[in-house]
């Protein structure tokens, strides 16, 4: 164990990272030039042009290549909610002084954004700025790729989100701010690939020269400042018939009609509570989304005479996938 110095030393660096996390508030975007002509097709490149005729010109093309269907973006998620299960184990190992350990869950959690990378569609931005006459005076060609993951599946499994939570609270406690009891009402989640990555990066050589200390800080910052959580009272009962919805798909899975039965009972309830809050208008697909899982329910209970086989298993696998998608849709149309 290290001594009471260094148990001081980590504190007192906590305390000037909450301090910090305090001041920092989020950075302002800038606005877009007013004066812009805008080509876009339904196939790639999208060219932007910016300028006036006969002065000078910018151009800015850019290609997307790769697309990311409704499975990647779950596997996405879920490598993503690893990311920080990791991250949180290396803060535990590293402080119990097991240095290697600590290396070991960093290296993860590393493994595991290389491989979100590799799943998350690339884009090459080619930039092109020409005087009045024609001539090219600047240029400039780089691949850019999106950083923000939504921690759909996370949400589900405590052990992702707590620690975050936590972490938070803590920081935020030191620097004498109140902190809203994000995990009763939290409703979208979204991971900071590139802040992430930088911060393990630097536990990694904090790490690798024995400086525990600074491995933790670089740690609580991956965890602190690599996630935003978006909340609203309103969105409540939604989350948790999304969360409802994925756990009736797991059960599911181990055949279990019984508990799955509980789970859409869940789900059903919830989106009543939500439906009600709704303007009359934007009630209608939620409508939709109950009376279809009242029907997998009805069915369900059929099940206890006679058991559905594989394929069928698929099926309600499918469907349940499918409403969980869309649930996750109705959060972008709020945030």
């Amino acid at each position: 164990m290290r001594g009471i110095h260094s148990n001081t030393t980590r504190k007192s660096l906590l305390i000037a990272l909450g301090a910090l996390l305090a001041l920092l508030g989020p950075a302002s975007g800038q606005e877009a030039p007013t004066a812009s002509a805008e080509h876009e097709s339904k196939s790639n490149p999208v060219v932007r042009t910016f300028g006036a005729e006969g002065g000078y010109r910018t151009e800015v093309r850019s290609e997307t290549h790769g697309t990311l269907s409704q499975d990647d973006r779950r596997q996405v998620s879920l490598l993503a909610a690893q990311v920080f299960q990791h991250v949180d184990e290396a803060r535990k190992a590293t402080d119990a002084d097991d240095l290697e350990g600590a290396r070991r869950e960093v290296d993860k959690g590393r493994e595991a954004i290389k491989a979100i990378r590799a799943l998350l569609p690339k884009t090459t931005v080619r930039t092109t700025t020409t005087a009045p006459g024609g001539r090219v005076i600047y240029e400039d060609e780089r691949e850019v790729q999106e950083d923000l993951v939504p921690l759909y599946e996370g949400m589900v499994h405590a052990r992702t989100l707590a620690p975050i939570l936590a972490a938070r609270r803590d920081t935020a406690q030191v620097a004498g701010v109140r902190v809203v009891e994000s995990e009763a009402i939290s409703t979208a989640v979204t991971a900071d690939l590139d802040l992430v990555e930088a911060q393990l990066g630097k536990a990694a050589r904090a790490l690798g020269q024995k400086k525990p200390d600074e491995a933790v800080a670089a740690l609580a910052l991956a965890q602190v400042r690599g996630v935003d959580i978006r909340y609203s009272k309103e969105d409540t009962p939604l989350a948790e018939a999304r969360d409802a919805i994925w756990l009736a798909k797991r059960a599911l899975e181990e055949n279990n009609a019984l508990q799955a039965r509980a789970n859409l009972g869940v789900a059903r309830a919830r989106l009543e509570v939500y439906r009600r809050i709704l303007p009359e208008d934007q009630r209608q697909d939620v409508t939709q989304m109950m009376s279809e899982v009242n029907g997998l329910e009805a069915q369900l209970r059929k099940e206890a005479s006679q058991p559905a086989d594989r394929s069928e298993r698929t099926r309600q696998g499918n469907t349940l996938t499918q409403w969980w998608d869309e649930v996750n849709e109705w959060f972008k149309r709020r945030f």
